[in-house]
């Protein structure tokens, strides 16, 4: 499977310090687990993304950008082959 440069702590940080909670839901008060997927290509870029459980039109929206501004990955590998590999992922919104 492909990892996160600095493993799944890394990447827990890096969402949290990258995500901006849009202000049209902070108002209406919205929150959720938006899923997201997408492509860890051979290189380590990031392809494909794409939300498969929608939360709210500008949660989903912030939820590609953040997937979108990531580092590239450490790609999956089989046999020491670079692989491409689908990946999901859940971003919570929550406020606080």
């Amino acid at each position: 499977m492909p990892s996160f440069p600095g493993g799944n702590g890394a990447l827990f940080q890096y969402l949290a310090n990258n995500i901006k909670y849009p202000v049209d839901a902070q108002k209406k008060v919205i929150e959720g687990r938006v899923v997201v997927t997408f492509i860890v290509e051979k290189d380590g870029d990031i392809s494909d993304i794409r939300v498969i459980r929608p939360v709210y039109p500008s949660l989903d929206k912030e939820s590609i950008r953040v997937i979108g501004t990531m580092p590239n990955w450490n790609p999956g590998k089989s046999k020491g082959e670079s692989l491409r590999v689908r990946y999901n992922i859940p971003i919570a919104f929550r406020l606080k």
